[in-house]
């Protein structure tokens, strides 16, 4: 049989699939807490509906945003330490609020002038801890599009950080030319109104029907 997902959604045939359920279920999808078997399975949904289910929850984009660092700067003599020169220390800095952030990818534009190994560093300021590196070991070359990614499992603790880029080679005198870069970052488990009440409408079809269990999911 083809599958009636929507028409139970739209209480057309039965067993009817409330909507405020489904659309809860989806929601716990994108935020990456159910994957789309397990918001499927809440609903016993099997074969064409599953499918059908399935091929929903992939047009469902998990939410991320993006920050730019700096532009144009040539690091002439670039130095084997970061912040080895006072070009070097401006290649961008963004206030980050880093709550929820489960996973990052880094990225920058660059010409390689030189040949050593050239690092290109997240630099979590408030903190002094790297967030995350690309070391460039390949030949010279001029727009290069160089990228890292990272995933932080729990998700990182609310906080306002400032995040800044740095740079430094194996070889002193490499003059590699930064045009820019950018940071990509996905949450998970940050919460809204909105999201609460999913939770809510959700609770004896996803296990938080207790108040102990409530409180875990909502992180108290």
């Amino acid at each position: 049989m083809a599958s009636q997902l929507i028409e139970r959604l739209l209480s057309l045939v039965e067993p009817t699939i409330p909507v405020h359920d489904f659309c809860s279920a989806l929601g716990e999808f994108q935020r990456g807490v159910l994957t789309g078997a397990e918001a499927a399975a809440l609903f016993g949904l099997t074969g064409d509906d599953a499918t059908e289910a399935a091929a929903l929850a992939a047009k469902i984009t998990p939410p991320t945003e993006s920050v730019t660092f700096g532009s144009f700067a040539t690091l002439t003599n670039i130095g084997t330490t970061y912040d080895n020169t006072p070009i070097s220390r401006g290649l961008g800095v963004a206030l980050v609020e880093i709550g929820g952030i489960s996973a990052i990818t880094f990225g920058v534009r660059v010409n390689k002038v030189g040949n050593g190994t050239q690092s290109w560093q997240l630099w979590n300021e408030t903190n002094g801890a790297e967030v995350a590196v690309i070391d460039d070991a390949a030949a010279a070359g001029d727009n290069k599009l160089l990228s890292t990614a990272a995933t932080f499992d729990p998700p990182l603790s609310p906080g306002v950080k400032i995040l800044r880029v740095r740079a430094k080679s194996t070889t002193a005198a490499d003059d590699p030319v930064y045009y820019g870069g950018s940071l990509l970052m996905k949450r998970h488990g940050t919460l809204t109104s909105g999201i609460i009440h999913e939770l809510f409408l959700l609770k004896d079809r996803a296990g938080y029907s207790t108040a102990a269990e409530m409180r875990v999911r909502l992180g108290l």
